[in-house]
Parts: structure tokens; C-alpha cells; sequence
């Protein structure tokens, strides 16, 4: 297993070093929101993006894990276990929830720089940084105590621009984002707080307070605010899982708006839909066996089947991570030695994971 990240590591910064690392140029996308329906916790995202295909994939709790990143790497073992969703390969997920009801969501952010690695510090790749939270976050307070030790690092920066949105059972809700190499968290229980787009926290905040937007993405927080400060309205509250539903509807990107993910926090409950297969599926953590001895488990995100997912559930393959790489791959870069190369590294990460049971460590 160090034989891999060493070769990881090795060639990925290689590959930062030449900038070759061309991809597909795609709109601002994404919208989330965190509802309380008389202080039941919702929380609604859309995943935009110019293709859907993907999977659902059950993460054991006691796996240790080195992150793919280039400059001092993070070593850990995942503390809980989580539900994630990807289409770049296992452990590389843009959203997800872990068994004490953390969510955490990736959207992209053009203005986002992150720091440079300083001596001391251990690094995650931008996208992993859900997965690493996922592991090892019960609480938001958890994830903004990690930035002082572990910083988001993308392997291009050019690209890999983004922010996130975390929330957790209690209700606690948190956007950070990395502008000019320091991280941004904007924390609190005000409308304001509790939805993100493609803006800076700033940007779409002032776009909501004067009632004049720039771009679609602050039109998108503006109306999503405006659905948060509605939600305790008793039409609402009789059925906040249609609300949540019918308020992704209303920011939803016609032709890109390609998932439509519900989280009930303090259930530990996963409602969704896809653009290609529209029936509500429905996932319950509780159901689920996170013991590091268990299988990880995956289904496609697109498998048309409706209500309770558990039975679709199957363990996870080589071959299916493979059959989603592949296409995100060929969808998003051009046929090169650096795509080839690239690739395998993504599909040869999920053979470094080893069990080793509950404890954790971060860093080295």
C-alpha cells in the first residue's frame, strides 16, 4: 500500500508542476439550502452539472486513508461511517452525510484560492475534503476546529475552484470558502446563512439584501433564501420533504440540474431523484452496517427503482467504480497521456484503503 501513494504522490505533483491537466470548462452550478421546519432540520441541494451519471456509495467507519494530494498528503482513519455521492470515483464525492447527520457539499466558486501548504500543515484534495470530513466530523464545530490543521489543496487551481456548505444535527450550519488563501467561514442561524449558490457568502448576501442580482447564481441564493425564511409556513410544515422538493424546483437549471438530494439530519435519512430516473429513493443510515469489517456498498445513482434503497444495495466493485471514472473522465478532459495517467491513479486509490478498526489519527 505505501508503494501506491508513493507513486500517487510522486506523479501528482508531477502533473501539477507540468499544468497539464486540461478539463472541460462547465457553468456555475449547484444550490443548497437548510430548512427548520419548527425546528425539524432539512437540508436540499441540486447537483448541476453537464452530465449524471454516478454513484451512491456506503463508507464503513475504521478505514485508513492517505489523501490524494501532491504536497504533505493527510493520513487518517475514519471515525463514522457515511453516504456519499460521486462521479469521479470512490472517495472523491461532491456531497454526503455520515452516521451523526453531518452533511457536506461541494459547489463550485470561481473567486476560490486556497493557501499554500505551510510547514507543519497536512493537505486533502479540494473534492476528497468532503469524503475527509464525512470520516472524521461529527459536528460543524468539528470541521471549522480542522482548519487549523488540514487545508484543502487542489491538484489544479485553475479548476478546482469551489466552496462548501456543512450543516449537522443540531441544526448548525456553516459556509466556507477560501478567497485570497484564507478561509472564509460564515457561521449562524440568520436566513442568510442557511443557502449557497456559485457567489461569494458577500456577494450573494448583498444580491439578497438590495433585491438585485448579477448572474443567475445570486438570482438561485436569492430565491433560496426566500424559500428558507418561508419554511415555517403551515403549508410547509405539513409536508417538509414535497417543500424541500418543490424549492429545489424553483432554483433548478434546466438541462444541468442532474440530482435533487434531501437530507434529514436527525433521522440520518437520504431522499433523492436524478434527472434520469425522476421516483423518490430512500436511504436510512440506520439500516445500514458501518462496522469496519462490513463491505463498502454502492448502487447507481440512475438505477430506476423507487423508495427504500437498501435491498438495491450491492458491494462495491472495481469494475463499477471503473465504468463511472471512465465516462466522467472522457466526458471532462481530452484523450492524452495525462488523462490516461491521471485516471488510473483515481481508479487505483480505493486498493490504499486498509481496515484497521475504530481509532483515528490525522496527520503524521
Amino acid at each position: 500500500m505505501k508503494s501506491r501513494h508513493i507513486r500517487i504522490s510522486i506523479l501528482l505533483a508531477a502533473f501539477v508542476c507540468m499544468g497539464c491537466l486540461p478539463i472541460r470548462n462547465v457553468a456555475n452550478a449547484c444550490t443548497v439550502m437548510r430548512f427548520s421546519f419548527d425546528g425539524r432540520i432539512v437540508v436540499a441541494r441540486n447537483h448541476d452539472w453537464f452530465f449524471g451519471e454516478g454513484l451512491l456509495v456506503v463508507n464503513p467507519r475504521g478505514i485508513q486513508k492517505q489523501a490524494i494530494s501532491p504536497v504533505q498528503p493527510a493520513k487518517w482513519v475514519s471515525t463514522y461511517g457515511s453516504v456519499s455521492f460521486v462521479q469521479f470515483g470512490r472517495e472523491i464525492p461532491f456531497a454526503g452525510m455520515n452516521e451523526k447527520g453531518l452533511t457536506v457539499d461541494l459547489l463550485q466558486l470561481d473567486q476560490a484560492q486556497f493557501p499554500v501548504i505551510q510547514p507543519g500543515k497536512h493537505s486533502v484534495n479540494v473534492v476528497q475534503w468532503v469524503q475527509y470530513q464525512l470520516d472524521t466530523a461529527a459536528t460543524v464545530a468539528d470541521v471549522v476546529a480542522s482548519l487549523e490543521k488540514i487545508y484543502p489543496t487542489p491538484m489544479v487551481p485553475s479548476i478546482e475552484r469551489v466552496h462548501y456548505f456543512v450543516t449537522d444535527a443540531s441544526g448548525d450550519v456553516a459556509s466556507i470558502e477560501f478567497l485570497g488563501g484564507k478561509a472564509n467561514v460564515h457561521r449562524g442561524n440568520e436566513i442568510q446563512d442557511c443557502a449557497l449558490a456559485n457567489s461569494t457568502c458577500i456577494d450573494s448576501r448583498d444580491a439578497f439584501r438590495q433585491q438585485r442580482w448579477r448572474n443567475d447564481s445570486e438570482h438561485r441564493y436569492y430565491q433560496a433564501v426566500c424559500q428558507v425564511q418561508l419554511a415555517n409556513e403551515d403549508a410547509a410544515t405539513a409536508d417538509p420533504i414535497q417543500y424541500a422538493r418543490q424549492s429545489l424546483s424553483k432554483v433548478a437549471q434546466p438541462g444541468l440540474t442532474q440530482w435533487s438530494i434531501v437530507y434529514e439530519p436527525a433521522k440520518k435519512r437520504i431522499t433523492f431523484s436524478t434527472q434520469t430516473a425522476s421516483n423518490l429513493r430512500t436511504l436510512d443510515l440506520d439500516d445500514l452496517d458501518f462496522d469496519p469489517a462490513s463491505d463498502a456498498l454502492t448502487v447507481d445513482v440512475n438505477k430506476d427503482v423507487e423508495g427504500d434503497l437498501l435491498p438495491h444495495l450491492k458491494k462495491y466493485s472495481a469494475s463499477d467504480n471503473a465504468r463511472i471514472v471512465n465516462f466522467a473522465f472522457d466526458q471532462t478532459m481530452p484523450k492524452s497521456f495525462v488523462r490516461t495517467a491521471v485516471k488510473q491513479l483515481v481508479l487505483d486509490y480505493p486498493a490504499t484503503l486498509s481496515v484497521v478498526g475504530e481509532s483515528t489519527a490525522v496527520g503524521e
